[in-house]
């Protein structure tokens, strides 16, 4: 990337954090955590197309810098606009999600994983798909087990995102002016001989632990 163009992204990522605390005064909650710059895997739940913005936004710039979000690359490179908000302003992760794309050799998880090996820190969306239901969470997808399985030692960190739901209805473009929290719990980690489905069990209930209560939203 150019440098004119590094200077751009930087100046778009810094208004994109801007606008989201103006809009929604998003608020992060360190729960048996400290924001430090440590390697971490955020994982969150997935209910809008904001989820993403208002992580990354509420983070304190140190640890902002070197968080890359995995994001689908169908989504991302759709128009010039995204193809450069999302590899160059917020640095994504892009995965090919495509049934193909395992049979042209070549394994989406590896884009992940050498992102991990050069230091980055990443925010994942476990359910793999927005939750449009009345369910807390949808089933998680194999990923996060396969990260934390493959790399041991990076903290898996689960993100529960509050109240995104209002702020960007699905079909909106404008988001709606509400307070939203972003909660971080106590990481967790993939047990020696823990099978995939009670790993994948463990850490859905780790971050529905994390959700609001009917009291604490009213």
């Amino acid at each position: 990337m150019s440098l004119p163009r590094k200077f751009a992204a930087k100046i778009v990522g810094q208004a994109i954090a801007l606008f989201a605390r103006f809009i929604t005064a998003v608020r992060a909650d360190w729960r048996g955590i400290e924001p430090v710059n440590k390697q971490r895997v955020y994982f969150a739940n997935h209910v809008s197309n904001a989820d993403m913005p208002m992580i990354w936004s509420c983070m304190p710039p140190n640890i902002r810098r070197d968080v890359r979000p995995v994001a689908a690359a169908d989504y991302w490179l759709k128009n010039k606009l995204r193809a450069f908000v999302g590899p160059e302003v917020f640095n994504c992760v892009l995965v090919d999600r495509r049934p193909e794309a395992r049979s042209e050799n070549h394994d989406p998880m590896q884009n992940i994983l050498d992102a991990l090996d050069d230091g980055s820190s990443l925010i994942i969306f476990p359910e793999g798909n927005r939750n449009m239901t009345e369910d807390p969470l949808l089933p998680f997808k194999s990923g996060l087990f396969n990260m934390g399985k493959a790399r041991p030692d990076v903290d898996l960190v689960p993100t529960w995102i509050a109240n995104v739901t209002e702020i960007m209805p699905k079909g909106e473009v404008i988001p709606l002016p509400l307070i939203c929290t972003v909660t971080f719990g106590e990481p967790i980690h993939v047990k020696g001989r823990e099978t995939k489905d009670a790993f994948l069990k463990r850490a859905s209930t780790a971050l529905l632990d994390l959700a609001p209560s009917r009291e604490d939203r009213l």
